[in-house]
């Protein structure tokens, strides 16, 4: 718990160094408020490559990131990061594979990758988010239409084998100049800002929304490149 102390960046744990093997074993890693606390429970820095996170159904709450990856390579099995502002923030990492979660009343996102490419993001739901369920983009307050200064796109991201549904406004968004992603079998629907999945970028751009088998929905959509 945040009672017992942080590092200065406000998080819990911090992983530095590469090929790190953690093993949280269904404990809870519980912050002082997604109103309150600036890091996050679990923060992969930079620095690291290689990390492997086995959550065995922690829960990760009341952080700003529940889970925040800025290294590369890493792996997260099974963290449940519920009731932070945004669940799992993948921000400037690349070459992730994040799977078999669930995330779940978030203030802002479920999930959001910023400056994020290669990353593998599959196996998970994303329900009952305050914002949208899946963000790819630079804001972060769940505006999007609009690119950033000084912040690079997201591209080449794998997003599939999820579902997305009864968050507050859409269940996904590829924001504008994010191009050369994936999204497939999912089911998005339900959510109540009146689209279930938005692409910004003309014509989807180089973003793939596959349809690959009719049990595939994407709900409300924003563009008809978006099946």
């Amino acid at each position: 718990m945040s009672t017992q102390g942080t590092t200065a960046a406000g998080d819990c744990i911090d992983i530095k160094a590469s090929n790190v093997i953690l093993d949280v074993h269904e404990y809870s890693i519980t912050g002082p408020g997604p109103g309150t606390s600036t890091g996050a429970g679990i923060d992969v820095l930079k620095s690291s490559s290689g990390a492997f996170i086995e959550g065995g159904e922690a829960v990760l709450s009341g952080w700003k990131y529940g889970l925040e990856v800025q290294g590369k390579n890493t792996i997260s099995d099974w963290v449940e990061p519920d009731g932070n502002v945004v669940g799992i923030f993948l921000d400037g990492a690349t070459g992730a594979n994040i799977n078999n979660f669930d995330t779940i009343d978030n203030s802002v996102y479920g999930v959001w990758i910023q400056g994020g490419k290669g990353n593998q993001v599959n196996a998970f739901g994303a329900d009952s988010n305050t914002g949208t369920g899946v963000y790819v983009g630079c804001h972060d307050d769940d505006t999007h239409g609009t690119k950033c200064k000084g912040v690079k796109p997201s591209s080449g991201n794998r997003i599939y084998n999820f579902y997305s549904e009864t968050n507050g406004d859409a269940g996904i968004v590829i924001d504008l100049g994010n191009e050369g992603n994936v999204i497939t079998d999912v089911h998005i629907a339900g959510n109540l800002g009146g689209v279930d999945s938005i692409d910004e970028n003309s014509n989807c751009g180089t973003d793939q929304w596959i349809q690959e088998r009719t049990t595939t929905v994407f709900g409300v959509t924003s563009q008809s490149c978006i099946p």
